[in-house]
């Protein structure tokens, strides 16, 4: 068997209502899983998951804990956009092996890249 790639991403989250805003209405990711306690969605080839955080403080994660990078058609166009969406973002940066990329945060603290080959 051979890995083909990454099938889903799962982040746990304080607050599920602000988080599914956040990466719907924000990130203009298309929800397709919205059940209680948990909403699912699509972004390019990606698929992400997230979690109402409603496990006992000692057995949770620490927001952070992941780094994803999501590959843009226009890594330029999208930092600005996030800029006027008011997101704090990171600056753009070249970076030698031939990627332009910025990261961010989302509302419970874990990172988020978006990138393009240079």
């Amino acid at each position: 068997m051979s890995a083909q790639g990454v099938f889903y991403i799962e982040a746990f989250v304080s607050d599920l209502e602000r988080s599914k805003k956040f990466y719907g209405e924000t990130l203009g990711w298309k929800l397709n899983t919205d059940l209680p306690g948990v909403a699912g969605f699509f972004f390019g080839t990606g698929y992400l998951v997230i979690l109402s955080d409603g496990r006992p403080p000692a057995s949770r994660q620490y927001a952070g804990g992941m780094h994803v990078e999501v590959r843009v058609e226009n890594v330029i166009a999208e930092h600005k956009r996030l800029q006027q969406l008011g997101i704090d973002v990171g600056e753009l940066s070249d970076k030698p092996w031939g990627e332009s990329k910025f990261s961010f945060k989302d509302p419970d603290g874990y990172l988020w890249s978006y990138g393009q080959p240079k």
